[in-house]
């Protein structure tokens, strides 16, 4: 793909700075890609003035099929083909996947260099202190340190191992919440002075308005009225007490409660957990009122979003929740639980709930049932876009915060 110039983000006689946007998540992480987008999708909206250069920078695993679902079909997108520190069988490997796709391989750090860029984000992963430009890190949540049962003792010492490279070796290092902030201190403390916390925000696109909720809705025979919860089938995510939530409130005689389930159903650390859930559902004749409808394309899933009467999420634990964020943009009501970040989050029209408490939400949600209406509430919506904008602002504009403290840094080490 030829590189074009997107945007001019300097003020006259300013220095253009120009960052490459590593580009994460996969079918088994969609939340990744889903943040990356949320970052370009925000930076487009600020004043020309205050814009600046970047380009996406994909792994060797991504596809050109990708470009769309990362909504980066107009950005300069370069790929590399390994590491520049990997071992020679993986560059071996790396090689081989880009010369299968007709690219020749390139390291991370010559396209970088290729690309003129002067700082990277986000890394997952220590990038190492020799790399050419500076990088910063980003650490999604600390749920090894939280729930660490839910964690082999090699997954634990493996998260250990590379959170504490990207503490100890990035310029930078953002957490998406104070929540995680703490943790890092708590945990990682060599990097809590070169921290920041950068929260994401949900950030839509105009084809998300473009569509007939009803229409896709219909598509999966779903009913008029449903509660939906689109995520990840992850031990974490809390599945089983909102799926005992809606037993009890099909036994107090809501025939009609019903509730959509999305997302990938494999969950790497616990390959049984999704089988015991259907298991549930066939012991207590559920699959009437859950609905499971597996990985969906995100437009469609918004769409499920949109026409649902509300929005539910029990999770045990997150960084920040992206289903909150995509409620608040929405315009949804959300039934949510009852943890730390979630407070921090101050989700719109919420009504909180003891994560471990599927009697309680089940009270919550039959107080509620009668007067729920199916969606979109197109008033709630327009009111919630307008929010949006300057909410992405902020957001956007945070990130330059914190590129400007990167580069700061960075000059005091020269």
């Amino acid at each position: 793909m030829k590189e074009q110039t997107i945007h001019r983000l300097r003020k006259p006689g300013a220095r253009r700075l120009r960052v490459a946007v590593l580009g994460h998540g996969g079918p088994e992480w969609i939340a990744g890609r889903v943040y990356v987008c949320n970052l370009l999708r925000a930076i487009e909206l600020l004043p020309e003035e205050e814009r600046f250069a970047f380009c996406l920078v994909l792994p060797p695993a991504s596809h050109a099929a990708d470009l769309s679902e990362w909504g980066a079909g107009h950005l300069p997108v370069r790929r590399f083909a390994f590491h520049a520190t990997d071992s020679p069988l993986n560059k071996l490997r790396g090689a081989k996947r880009s010369l299968a796709r007709r690219k020749w391989p390139r390291s991370l750090e010559g396209v970088v260099a290729r690309a003129k860029a002067g700082i990277v984000f986000p890394a997952l992963a220590s990038l190492g202190r020799e790399f050419p430009v500076p990088w910063i890190g980003w650490i999604p949540d600390f749920q090894h340190k939280r729930l660490p049962q839910f964690f082999s003792d090699e997954e634990l010492r493996v998260r250990d191992e590379r959170f504490q490279g990207v503490v100890d070796d990035a310029r930078h290092v953002v957490v998406s919440s104070e929540d995680a902030r703490h943790d890092l201190i708590r945990w990682f403390p060599t990097g809590s002075t070169r921290t920041s916390v950068l929260s994401f925000v949900s950030v839509s696109s105009r084809e998300w308005y473009e569509d007939e909720p009803g229409r896709v809705a219909a598509q999966f025979q779903l009913p008029e009225k449903f509660l939906i919860f689109p995520c990840q089938f992850w031990i974490h995510k809390n599945h089983r007490v909102l799926f005992e939530a809606i037993r009890i409130l099909r036994d107090r005689g809501i025939a009609d409660i019903c509730l959509v389930s999305t997302g990938q159903t494999h969950d790497n650390r616990h390959p049984q957990y999704f089988a015991g859930l259907q298991n549930h559902l066939e012991q207590h004749g559920l699959n009437p009122h859950i609905r499971i409808l597996g990985l969906l394309p995100r437009q469609i899933q918004v769409q499920l979003v949109r026409r649902a009467a509300a929005v539910i999420q029990p999770s045990l634990f997150e960084g920040w929740s992206a289903l909150v964020e995509d409620a608040r943009t929405l315009g949804k009501r959300i039934y949510v639980s009852d943890i730390p970040v979630h407070r921090e989050q101050q989700p719109t029209d919420a009504t909180f709930f003891h994560p471990d408490r599927p009697d309680e939400l089940a009270e919550l949600v039959a107080r509620d049932w009668p007067d729920l209406k199916p969606g979109p509430d197109l008033i709630r919506e327009s009111e919630a876009r307008v929010q949006e904008r300057n909410r992405a602002l902020a957001f956007a504009r945070a990130f330059h915060q914190v590129l400007k403290r990167t580069t700061a840094k960075a000059n005091e080490r020269v």
